[in-house]
């Protein structure tokens, strides 16, 4: 697993954003994207954008599915990830090699989005427990689209 995180302000809460290579259920090595508080539990900003964006619950029965890219998709820029809305770049991360590769395989990063705080320096099993906590886990796969920018 290759893990990069940073705290972002996301809408007035401060944030951690992590990414990592996995396989997915079916094997194939996979980019993840995981937003969660750091310390202050969720202020609402993270409810309204699981809301807005048609997150499933991880403990809900059923496929992982993708949102549409009019409401959200990632955009791939050098090392960096960024999850852009029609209104422009919501998070960005930066991300290695072989998670660019991973995304790029897939044509799609898996978004999970969690409404408890984890510790910005969450290593490994850290966040493997915090992932098997379902209920306040939201999910879904987020597709990769190239962004252009107005001058």
């Amino acid at each position: 697993m290759s893990d990069t995180s940073s705290p972002i302000a996301a809408a007035g809460l401060e944030v951690g954003l992590t990414t990592w290579s996995a396989p997915n259920p079916f094997g194939e090595p996979t980019a993840y994207v995981l937003v969660h508080p750091l310390t202050d539990p969720d202020d609402g900003s993270l409810a309204e954008a699981v809301s807005g964006m048609g997150l499933k619950r991880l403990d809900a029965d059923g496929d992982i599915l993708p949102i549409g890219t009019e409401i959200l998709y990632a955009s791939l820029r050098a090392l960096r990830v960024e999850l852009c809305t029609p209104a422009g770049v919501w998070l960005d991360q930066p991300v290695t090699d072989d998670w660019t590769a991973n995304a790029i395989g897939r044509r799609y990063v898996v978004l999970v989005v969690g409404t408890r705080p984890l510790a910005e320096d969450a290593d490994a099993a850290a966040i493997s427990a915090y992932l098997s906590n379902r209920e306040h886990i939201y999910t879904a796969l987020v597709k990769i689209r190239v962004r252009v920018e107005n001058p």
